[in-house]
């Protein structure tokens, strides 16, 4: 945690006691974006958050899986 704070303190630029006051929602959303942004910089992280958001997936995309050679569609 503390690993964190110091995180956020650097990169916004604020004090390491206005972090410890401020809302624990407020600090986790600064922490969350600017971890984002850090993944951001390079290909191995925007790599790795494509890759999040397809883990976070639960809807199958039937427009991908329709384009798939030997997919054939049912008709009732």
């Amino acid at each position: 945690m503390m690993k964190n704070i110091v995180f956020v303190s650097k990169e916004i630029g604020i004090p390491f006691n206005e972090i410890m006051e401020m809302p624990y929602a407020v600090f986790l959303s600064y922490l969350k974006h600017l971890r984002i942004f850090q993944l951001e910089q390079t290909e191995d992280g925007r790599k790795a958050l494509q890759q999040a958001e397809l883990n976070q997936q639960t809807e199958p995309d039937w427009n991908r899986i329709r384009s798939e050679k030997g997919y054939a569609k049912v008709h009732k």
